[in-house]
């Protein structure tokens, strides 16, 4: 690593925990905005949960409400957490003031 990114490693406790919540934060809105999982392929029944839990909010007519519902879900709070931990793990953090340009190019060369 340079001298102005850093690693998950790198961070301080309270740097670890706001970067897993801001993981957290955006895979809960991927969901919310149709992010899928296959329960087949991943032989369990998270999705099938999450949809549960947005149909509860939207026959209890609190659309807005429904990640708060898939996180009630013991099962979905434990995978959502997992793959927020996974994902903040895995990122690159820049120091502050560090001005970050975030760009994933593919098949060019």
């Amino acid at each position: 690593m340079n001298d102005q990114v850093v690693t998950y490693s790198d961070l301080t406790e309270e740097e670890r925990v706001n970067a897993v919540s801001r993981a957290r934060l955006d895979l809960l809105q991927g969901i919310m905005g149709g992010l899928r999982f296959n329960d087949e392929a991943n032989e369990d029944d998270f999705q099938a949960r999450i949809d549960a839990a947005i149909k509860k909010a939207d026959e209890m007519q609190t659309p807005w409400f429904a990640h708060e519902y898939i996180e009630e879900d013991t099962y979905c709070s434990e995978c959502i957490s997992g793959m927020a931990t996974a994902s903040a793990e895995d990122a690159l953090y820049s120091l502050p003031g560090v001005a970050v340009i975030a760009e994933i190019a593919q098949g060019k060369s």
